[in-house]
């Protein structure tokens, strides 16, 4: 079995499309006054580009759950193409179609609560933008409900064998060698995605092991004070910040090395490896301990610069 074929046989592409009305317009009108009141000889000086909903945290609120969602979706699967479908393993399918799930829950919810409160949103918009407001640029309500979608699709992974049509022999050997090479360059971009999350996780340790390592409570800064315009306005000679650690070092470090179990598609030793390396150097680390224990904090260091060494991150 090929290794295409094994990868296939082992994960699928998943797709996620969220669309949410920006509630956004073009204002000539408005343009056109710029550009009067400015002198510019061409109408196309200036756009203005008009939020019919600039106070609104109903709206808002199903804005913030999209950014959330993608960054979640982006995070539990592999790169694919350019075309947003991204790759998801048979082991992680249950339990991203079940986060799926209730993420598009909410959005629903959300949906609702704005619809519900829609014409009354409108009737506020008309004190917050004053003379801007023009209550025909706001869609009916139903049109503004066709606007907003939860799409997740998970297809199977394809390969060069899913090839159905009549041509030549040589033509289709071709062919298949074409998308063979097709499909091993996106494998290893994939696998050059999760590379890329150890490299930054075990940079951000080492990077913040070094601030607290080298912080000197005596030993004075510069810290420049500029006013709203970006003029200096002072400099000022203070003690530097102490450096801190949170949680959130570990959660993610080991969220990540749990996450590359699944990730692992090509089952890279090596990755393995380097996820097993920094599980445990992650794992043995008490954050009470490592705030104030300047021989944990080296030893922790030191181990995030072996894994760098190791495998050449």
């Amino acid at each position: 079995m090929s290794k295409i074929t094994s990868i296939a046989a082992a994960s699928m592409l998943a797709s996620l499309n969220i669309s949410v009305w920006e509630a956004r317009k073009q204002d000539k009108k408005t343009a056109n006054e710029v550009v009067a009141a400015k002198g510019a000889r061409s109408r196309k000086a200036a756009t203005v580009q008009k939020h019919l909903f600039s106070e609104c945290p109903a709206l808002e609120a199903i804005k913030t759950l999209r950014g959330e969602v993608r960054q979640w979706f982006n995070t539990v699967t592999l790169p694919w193409d350019d075309n947003g479908r991204r790759i998801i393993t048979t082991a992680q399918y249950l339990a991203v179609t079940d986060q799926s799930a209730k993420y598009e829950s909410r959005f629903n919810s959300l949906v609702s609560a704005f619809l519900n409160t829609y014409a009354t949103e409108i009737s506020k918009q008309a004190f917050e933008m004053g003379a801007l407001f023009d209550r025909s640029e706001y869609p009916h309500v139903d049109e503004v409900r066709r606007k907003f979608n939860f799409g997740y699709v998970v297809e199977p992974m394809p390969t060069s064998g899913d090839f159905r049509v009549d041509i030549g022999n040589e033509a289709q050997q071709q062919l298949k060698n074409h998308y063979d090479k097709m499909m091993e360059a996106r494998v290893a971009g994939a696998v050059a995605d999760t590379w890329q999350r150890v490299k930054e996780q075990v940079e951000w340790v080492r990077e913040r092991m070094d601030a607290v390592l080298q912080y000197d409570p005596d030993k004075l800064e510069e810290q420049k004070v500029f006013d709203d315009d970006g003029n200096l306005k002072s400099v000022e000679i203070k003690k530097p910040r102490r450096p801190k650690l949170y949680d959130s070092m570990l959660e993610q470090g080991l969220a990540l090395t749990d996450m590359l179990r699944d990730l692992n598609v090509t089952g890279d030793p090596r990755l393995e490896e380097a996820r097993q390396d920094l599980e445990r150097a992650l794992t043995r680390i008490d954050m009470d301990s490592l705030k104030e224990s300047t021989e944990l904090q080296q030893s922790t260091r030191t181990a995030m610069q072996n894994i760098i060494d190791k495998f050449a991150l």
